[in-house]
């Protein structure tokens, strides 16, 4: 383990300790993650920390200190002594000592989580943002089937949404779009996949993905409420083991099944900036034509509130500033890029 790249973790979370909306419930962990890793000397941590970058050589800062969280959310459900880390009355220094303990005990289930798992968060309102895009886009290229792959799709939720007008007009009204809301648009779907990396992720693994606060229980009910509403578009689904990080694999996968859309939400920021580059460059060389790549991915790794929205054609690793969200949870407000108008023949001067 680099002593470079532990400093690197220390900013990370010192920076998402400052996050705006004390990223709800997760702050307390960061600080005494970040607390016990100040350390001189904090074997428990270094050897989960040691073993992660081992397994993982691109994992990003962020991906990791999430995946802490969520190993330590899991602990948790059959430790009362480790939930005690997520209490924010608890001294800071109480806090730190019950990390600690807590990374001796379950050391090989907390470093299984570390190597093996990836952050599966799945927000049920990040779709709204792919419906109207892809659908304005689908209509101005005048696409008439469109076979989607939802990449890193977790337990396969936005491919299930897509099209479902019940579960749009719910959402919809809490999201408001600058200059003007481009209006739904059916996207004419005829395939709908999702891959993910095995082990293909759980609904409990979800729920352990989402922070331990009331804005995340509300979060999560969201999701489970959507999965109910989408249960006939769930007879639609493909979801197949996959690893986008290799090209190879990737690429043939796209080209097998014909994919002419993909999506990759919240997926590319878990790896260091090098691996994006290959993952992006795989995707656009196995899309049909016309083809497209929609990625949805957070602002500033995860330290400060929002989302990027960006598109690549077909044979292309150019992106296109498609959007800017105020909130990576699809709550607040869409900011149009330019990109939009290149991407839709959309008037840049409505």
């Amino acid at each position: 383990m680099t002593t470079v790249r532990k400093e690197t973790l220390l900013r990370a979370l010192t920076d998402m300790q400052r996050h705006q909306q004390g990223n709800h419930g997760w702050s307390v962990v960061h600080e005494s993650l970040g607390r016990l890793a100040g350390r001189a000397s904090a074997a428990s941590l270094d050897t989960v920390l040691a073993a992660a970058w081992r397994v993982r050589p691109a994992i990003s800062d962020a991906h990791l200190i999430t995946l802490l969280g969520i190993a330590l959310r899991t602990v948790a459900a059959h430790d009362a002594e480790a939930a005690r880390v997520f209490r924010p009355e608890l001294a800071a220094g109480d806090r730190v000592r019950v990390l600690e303990r807590t990374l001796e005990r379950h050391r090989d289930e907390i470093t299984g989580i570390v190597t093996e798992h990836s952050n599966s968060f799945t927000g049920a309102r990040r779709f709204l943002v792919p419906q109207l895009v892809i659908g304005a886009w689908a209509e101005h290229r005048r696409v008439e089937a469109v076979r989607l792959a939802d990449l890193g799709t977790g337990i396969g939720l936005l491919p299930r949404q897509l099209n479902n007008r019940t579960v749009f007009d719910r959402f919809a009204p809490d999201l408001a779009w600058f200059p003007y809301t481009p209006p739904f648009r059916p996207v004419p779907l005829t395939a709908r996949t999702g891959v993910d990396v095995p082990p293909l992720p759980t609904l409990e693994w979800v729920r352990g993905c989402h922070g331990p606060s009331r804005y995340y229980t509300e979060r999560f009910a969201e999701v489970v409420w959507s999965l109910e509403q989408t249960a006939a578009e769930a007879a639609e689904l493909e979801l197949l083991p996959l690893d986008i990080l290799d090209p190879a694999a990737l690429t043939e996968f796209l080209r097998t099944h014909r994919i002419t859309v993909a999506t990759c939400n919240f997926v590319l920021y878990q790896y260091d900036e090098a691996t994006r580059e290959r993952v992006i460059a795989a995707i656009t060389a196995g899309l049909g034509r016309p083809g497209l790549l929609l990625s949805m991915e957070p602002g500033h790794e995860l330290r400060r509130m929002g989302a990027c929205v960006r598109g690549y054609r077909a044979g292309s690793t150019t992106a296109l500033h498609i959007a800017d969200v105020s909130d990576a949870h699809f709550l607040g407000r869409v900011t149009l890029g330019p990109g939009f108008a290149e991407l839709t023949g959309a008037d840049p001067n409505p």
